[in-house]
C-alpha cells in the first residue's frame, strides 16, 4: 500500500512540475507581437481558428512572403491560411502538415520547397521560430524526439529553458498574456512594403556564408533527410485524401538556387508528385527588382503580382473555381489589409 501512495504522490509531484514548467514557458515565451514579424499571431493564431480552410500553405518565410490568402479569398471565395516560419527545415514542415490535418480539412495543401535548396542551421533562434507557438501534442513531442538537434531538444520543449535570463525584461503583457488571444488578419501572409536599404543598393549581407549554405544543400546526409521529408509530406496527404503541390515561388536570387531546385524537381517527378517552379512564369507576372523586398522574399507589390498568375493557374488545374467571396468578417480583414499595404 505504501508503495502505491509513493508511486501516486511521484505521479501528482511530476504532473505539478510539468503545470508549472509550462505555465512559466507561457511566461517567459517571446509573445513576437511586433507586425510584420508577429509570428506568435500567425503561427499561434492558426491553433485559435476555429474555421476551416479549403487550403493551406507550408514552408519558410518564402510562403508567408508570398501566399495571400485576403487576396485569394477575394478572387475566388476559397478561405485559406499560411502555416510557416523562417528558415523552417523541411523535416519541420512534414510535422506542421500532419499537425495542420489534424485540426484542419483541406482539400489541397501546397508546400514551397526552399527548406531544401539550401543548408540550413538550425541554431536557437530558427529552433524556437517553428516550436514555441506550436501547441504540445503527440506529433510535437515526436518532433523534438526525432528532428530537433540534439543540443535544442529541451529549449524546443520547455523554451523556459531559452528564455530563463528574460526576467529583466518581462513586462505586464507577459504576466497577463493569453494565447488565445493570439490573432492574425492576415492569415499568416507578412505584408512587405517597397525594399530593404541593403537590396536597394544591392548588397548581400553575409554573402559568403549565403553561397555556402547554398553550395552544401546536397550533401548527403542532409539532403537524404530533405528527400524523407519530402515523402513524409506526400503520404500524410495522401492518408488525408488531400492534394499536394510542391512549389518554388519566386525569388530574385534565383540564378543561385537554379541547379538546386532541379536536383528537387526530378525526385518530385520520379515519386509522381506535382511540382510549380512558378520562377519559369516571373515573366509572365511581369516581376521586376523593385516587387522584392530583399533577395529572397516578395513585397506586397510583388506578392499581388504572383497571387494574380497563382489564382488563374490553379483555375486552369481545376484546384480554384470562381466563387462568391461574401464572408463579411473577411471581407472586413480585406479593407485592413487594402488599408495597411499603402
Amino acid at each position: 500500500m505504501k508503495k502505491v501512495l509513493r508511486i501516486l504522490k511521484s505521479i501528482i509531484f511530476l504532473g505539478i512540475l510539468i503545470f508549472a514548467c509550462l505555465q512559466l514557458n507561457n511566461l517567459f515565451i517571446r509573445k513576437s507581437l511586433s507586425k510584420p514579424w508577429d509570428m506568435g499571431n500567425k503561427i499561434g493564431g492558426f491553433f485559435n481558428e476555429s474555421e476551416d480552410y479549403k487550403a493551406m500553405f507550408f514552408g519558410t518565410s518564402h510562403a508567408y512572403c508570398s501566399f495571400e490568402p485576403l487576396y485569394i479569398y477575394e478572387k475566388t471565395g476559397i478561405k485559406s491560411y499560411v502555416l510557416s516560419s523562417q528558415k523552417q527545415p523541411l523535416k519541420i514542415t512534414a510535422t506542421y502538415v500532419k499537425e495542420a490535418l489534424k485540426r484542419k480539412n483541406p482539400k489541397v495543401i501546397f508546400v514551397d520547397i526552399y527548406g531544401g535548396i539550401f543548408k540550413i542551421t538550425e541554431d536557437l533562434g530558427v529552433v524556437n521560430s517553428y516550436s514555441d507557438y506550436l501547441p504540445m501534442s503527440l506529433n510535437k513531442l515526436k518532433m523534438v524526439g526525432t528532428k530537433v538537434p540534439r543540443g535544442f531538444k529541451a529549449p524546443a520543449l520547455f523554451p523556459l529553458v531559452a528564455y530563463h535570463s528574460r526576467w529583466d525584461d518581462l513586462k505586464d503583457e507577459d504576466y497577463h498574456f493569453d494565447k488565445k488571444t493570439y490573432e492574425d488578419y492576415l492569415k499568416g501572409y507578412v505584408l512587405l512594403k517597397s525594399q530593404s536599404q541593403d537590396f536597394k543598393k544591392d548588397i548581400i549581407k553575409d554573402k559568403e556564408d549565403f553561397l555556402k549554405s547554398v553550395a552544401s544543400f546536397d550533401e548527403e546526409a542532409y539532403l537524404k533527410e530533405n528527400l524523407t521529408a519530402i515523402d513524409e509530406i506526400i503520404e500524410t496527404c495522401q492518408k488525408n485524401g488531400a492534394q499536394v503541390y510542391f512549389v518554388k515561388t519566386p525569388i530574385y536570387s534565383y540564378s543561385y538556387y537554379a541547379d538546386n531546385i532541379k536536383v528537387f524537381k526530378k525526385y518530385l517527378e520520379d515519386r509522381g508528385a506535382k511540382f510549380i517552379d512558378f520562377n519559369d512564369f516571373s515573366h509572365e507576372m511581369g516581376l521586376s527588382k523593385d516587387d522584392f523586398y530583399d533577395p529572397h522574399h516578395l513585397n506586397v507589390s510583388g506578392a499581388e503580382k504572383f497571387n494574380d498568375f497563382f489564382i488563374d493557374y490553379m483555375k486552369r488545374e481545376g484546384v480554384f473555381q470562381e466563387n462568391l467571396a461574401k464572408d463579411k468578417s473577411w471581407l472586413e480583414y480585406l479593407r485592413t489589409y487594402n488599408i495597411n499595404k499603402s
